[in-house]
């Protein structure tokens, strides 16, 4: 066997730098991707992190908050029976204050896993004051009475001395659920599946 000329020995090495540069162009696209891959992981982590750290902070809080609820919050065997005395109790307060009734409706009970909810909805029109001073009195944390829609004009056409309001609003109180969140979430799915039926 002969030996190799220079030119072919130049050849020779310049064969094995491509190979050595494309076996490390590919290596180096391997490696690149995984660590790509690395980093969103563990930015995902640093993020699942920072959430769980924040609800750690909370958590104290919360469980104060639950135990205020299961304290306070009202119970009811009736919903439907507590929903005719919240329409009753606003029409009494809205005659006292002189403010007339156009439209009022019952609104579907709502029925979730932590509460169950009773709501009114109305069209009155009044004096703009005794509107205005009636809608403070309504938001009450306990009672677990909330405001759920409000709409507030002022009557343009009124021929009256004092200026009147429009008011549509949506009343809502809050009881406790009918019974453990597992039977609530169980009957509910029950329901959907049979209305989907």
């Amino acid at each position: 066997m002969r030996a190799l000329t220079n030119r072919e020995k130049a050849l020779l090495g310049i064969c094995f730098g491509v190979i050595f540069l494309i076996a490390n162009a590919f290596a180096y696209r391997s490696i690149s991707g995984k660590l790509r891959g690395s980093n969103d992981r563990i930015m995902e982590l640093d993020n699942q992190l920072k959430d769980q750290e924040m609800w750690l902070e909370e958590a104290q809080m919360a469980a104060a908050r639950e135990q205020w609820l299961n304290a306070t919050m009202p119970a009811a065997e009736n919903f439907g029976k507590e929903q005719a005395d919240l329409l009753q109790s606003v029409q009494d307060e809205l005659f006292d204050r002189k403010i007339r009734i156009e439209q009022q409706s019952l609104q579907e009970i709502t029925k979730d896993p932590f509460y169950t909810e009773v709501a009114i909805r109305l069209t009155i029109r009044g004096e703009q004051m005794a509107v205005i001073d009636w809608l403070t009195t309504l938001q009450n944390r306990d009672q677990f009475q909330v405001i759920k829609a409000l709409s507030f004009k002022i009557d343009t056409k009124s021929k009256e001395p004092e200026p009147q309001a429009i008011c549509q609003i949506t009343l809502a109180k809050w009881f406790a659920p009918a019974g453990p969140p597992e039977a609530m979430t169980n009957s509910s799915n029950s329901q959907e599946s049979g209305v989907r039926g």
